[in-house]
């Protein structure tokens, strides 16, 4: 299920992505819808279970996101360890406070502490 939501926040990212921009500003009202779905559609696709999709899916995203990756550093740094190495060696309490300023590890989220143990694991 974790996969599916970083499926459906790309979606959500690329639908206003590729809309024209009167369409943009009627599905972001905000300007931060954009920007907070590419940053879940990340975490999401880091926290899934590894098989073969998501390996795919990671590529893709390291190829067709490059730009959007370059704003993001510290996401873009836990892609490319994961996709160079598969394991991250981590210190655990420094990663818990790195990732808290994203919406799926923060304690209004629903599962969060979950979220954040995935991660980690």
């Amino acid at each position: 299920m974790i996969l599916d939501a970083a499926k459906s926040y790309q979606i959500i990212y690329d639908t206003i992505q590729k809309a024209d921009e009167e369409l943009a500003k009627k599905l972001d009202l905000t300007g931060k819808l954009k920007g907070t779905a590419f940053q879940n559609y990340t975490i999401y696709l880091l926290i899934s279970p590894y098989d073969n999709e998501k390996v795919d899916l990671m590529n893709h995203l390291k190829d067709k996101y490059a730009r959007e990756l370059e704003q993001e550093d510290q996401l873009s740094r836990f892609v490319n360890k994961l996709l160079t190495f598969e394991l991250m060696p981590l210190n655990e309490e420094e990663i818990e406070k790195q990732m808290s300023v994203y919406e799926p590890m923060q304690e209004k989220t629903e599962n969060s502490k979950s979220h954040m143990r995935e991660f980690i694991k």
